[in-house]
């Protein structure tokens, strides 16, 4: 289970940021944190952000699509209904951070540390979290049809009504999570399933996953 997920700190207020990615931008170049601010419908596409540092920010109905936000660090940050479709994350850091009814279809987060993260009603079908550290980590009501989180080292993830057809858990081990509420059919693991040692399942995914050890279920 994971729990003692740690809450975003917001200060009570918030600066409403004014202005386009220029500003984002500023921030990047005077490797300034850009910090306790309000961002709202922002939209910005292929621009290079990496490196940027975020910390007790909102955005709301934003759109980061194409983006690079390589090596940025996001703390206290949540985003509330945006888009950051095929925006690479990767090598990134993430703590107490919320993604809320927001949209990531193919979006990379490889080799990133990512704790105290709520993930809940959001489209990331064929993210990317490989060779991801994962800790404190609730997904929940989300689309992760084709993702990867291969060869991840997990800790403390809750998994509730996520889909997770073909997606990929190769060489990450999931012991501990509780998989009874998801869809898992299609599943890349590898060919000994040991991936599957000591995770939970009900009674269906049982039977569809010994049929890949060669099992013949009998009624």
């Amino acid at each position: 289970m994971a729990t003692g997920i740690m809450q975003p700190w917001m200060p009570p207020q918030l600066e409403e940021l004014a202005g386009g990615v220029e500003v984002l931008m500023e921030y990047k170049e005077r490797e300034e944190r850009l910090e306790e601010k309000h961002i709202v419908k922002l939209d910005v596409l292929e621009e290079d952000l990496e490196g940027l540092c975020v910390s007790k920010v909102l955005f709301e109905n934003c759109s980061f699509q194409d983006c690079s936000f390589t090596k940025a660090e996001f703390t206290d940050v949540i985003f509330q209904s945006c888009d950051f479709s095929n925006s690479n994350f990767s090598d990134g850091y993430f703590n107490r951070c919320r993604f809320l009814s927001s949209k990531g279809l193919g979006a990379r987060f490889c080799g990133s540390v990512i704790q105290n993260v709520v993930i809940k009603d959001c489209n990331l079908n064929y993210v990317n979290f490989d060779s991801s550290k994962l800790e404190k980590i609730r997904i929940e009501e989300t689309q992760m049809t084709g993702g990867n989180i291969s060869q991840c080292k997990c800790k403390a993830i809750t998994w509730t009504n996520v889909i997770l057809e073909s997606a990929s858990f190769f060489k990450t081990p999931l012991r501990g999570m509780d998989f009874t509420t998801c869809n898992l059919s299609g599943l890349s693991l590898s060919d000994e399933l040991t991936e599957l040692k000591g995770a939970v399942v009900d009674l269906y995914q049982a039977a569809e996953l010994a049929k890949r050890l060669g099992l013949v279920i009998k009624s």
